[in-house]
């Protein structure tokens, strides 16, 4: 399994800012403070509740009616800044999970999204982004030339009653989110020698901290099962 280019390139503009990346199983939480304006922050029952009690301790209103739910992890971006919130309960290999993928969210959904758009249309449409200002019918008419969207970003917080994205953005959105924490923590380079899912969901777990959810599902990224042969085929074959 090969990831697609956006994924490693964001993965590689990471490493960039962040410096060389540690030895495996990798922690995040010093090279994302070090590389980007991410905040990481521990809260115990972590939840909606939680997260928006945080921000208004700190008189910070955030533009969200979500009803309250726990939380293994949550992203907040605001004004250029991330804020990652995670579970203090969850076991390590979850909170190392949990952490690439809200750092994978922050640099698919919010920065570079917002770097794009401000490289585009110029240093005030961090105004716009920000929610300060609508943005003017200028910057309207620029964006639309210039192929982006200038509005303030949504959160992706809605599930439904059993726990899953509301809409299809925001599951493509989660699945997005894991595929660039998958190649933060263990590039799809390294697996090239076509081992069996399962024995790749072992080495994940063992030598890359992996969680087993997590490492379950990247090992059927990286050596899918093969598909049942086809009867028509094999009967060609015995004709032969």
């Amino acid at each position: 399994m090969s990831p697609p280019v956006w994924c490693v390139d964001l993965a590689d503009r990471f490493w960039a800012a962040a410096g060389p990346p540690p030895p495996f199983p990798r922690d995040l939480l010093g090279p994302a403070s070090i590389g980007f304006p991410i905040t990481i922050l521990d809260r115990p029952r972590l939840s909606i509740a939680s997260v928006l009690g945080w921000f208004a301790g700190r008189r910070i209103a955030l533009p969200l009616d979500e009803p309250d739910r726990p939380l293994r992890a949550c992203l907040v971006a605001t004004h250029g800044q991330g804020f990652v919130f995670l579970d203090a309960a969850d076991d390590p290999a979850e909170r190392r999970f949990s952490l690439a993928h809200e750092i994978a969210h922050f640099l698919r959904d919010y920065w570079h999204p917002r770097e794009t758009i401000i490289r585009r249309l110029g240093p005030a449409a961090r105004e716009v982004l920000d929610g300060d200002r609508p943005p003017t019918p200028a910057e309207r008419l620029q964006a639309i030339l210039r192929h982006v969207s200038v509005r303030p970003f949504v959160h992706l917080l809605r599930r439904d009653e059993s726990g899953r994205p509301l809409t299809p953005a925001e599951s493509a959105a989660e699945a997005a989110a894991d595929q660039l924490a998958f190649e933060l923590l263990a590039p799809a380079e390294l697996f090239v020698d076509h081992r069996s899912a399962g024995a790749v969901a072992t080495c994940l777990r063992n030598a890359f901290g992996f969680p087993p959810g997590p490492a379950a599902a990247y090992a059927a990224l990286l050596a899918p099962t093969p598909p049942p042969p086809d009867p028509f085929v094999g009967r060609l074959r015995k004709s032969c």
